[in-house]
């Protein structure tokens, strides 16, 4: 799904209940931005949801380079036992 998509996804009304404090501040970014709260709070979702996404990305990264660099030793000691 491409983002222009996802913005164009039909609506569902939800209710959440959230800290006092992040409401003022949801309501002043709202008025400063002249956005309503629930775009800010579907932007914000969009975000964390990415966010998790690089973060799932970059320990398979790391996995992956772990296990490459295993692999390589490994070949490395094969490859000093036929030079020896």
């Amino acid at each position: 799904m491409t983002i222009l998509e996802e913005y164009m996804a039909p609506k569902v009304k939800v209710t959440v209940s959230l800290d006092e404090t992040l409401i003022r501040e949801l309501g002043g970014a709202s008025r400063q931005k002249r956005k309503p709260r629930s775009q800010l709070v579907e932007e914000a979702l969009r975000l964390w949801r990415r966010r998790q996404l690089e973060e799932e990305l970059k320990e398979g990264y790391q996995a992956m380079a772990k296990e490459d660099r295993t692999t390589a030793e490994r070949h490395l000691a094969t490859g000093w036992e036929v030079v020896k």
